[in-house]
């Protein structure tokens, strides 16, 4: 069982809990997109406290996360919608 279990690469353990993100939806995302685009900002006019070599790559998985949930999110529903539509 164990070397099926190898070969297949299935694993019985799941990932505990969902990642933090999972839950805001498309306001949330469109948040998280403002906030990253602030601080990118923030970066390029080079206000006080924007020195730091990891910032601007903090800032960057900010846009990227929120893109993404607001993204997924809002074809989500657009999917639901269509779904409606055809009934």
């Amino acid at each position: 069982m164990r070397s099926e279990q190898q070969q297949n690469g299935t694993r019985d353990q799941e990932v505990p809990g969902e990642a933090w993100w999972a839950g805001l939806g498309p306001v949330g995302g469109v948040i998280l997109l403002l906030a990253g685009l602030g601080v990118l900002v923030w970066i390029f006019l080079d206000l006080p406290g924007a020195r730091g070599p990891h910032l601007s790559y903090e800032a960057a998985k900010i846009v990227a996360i929120g893109a993404v949930v607001a993204g997924t999110t809002l074809l989500a529903r657009r999917k639901k919608g269509g779904d409606a539509a055809e009934d």
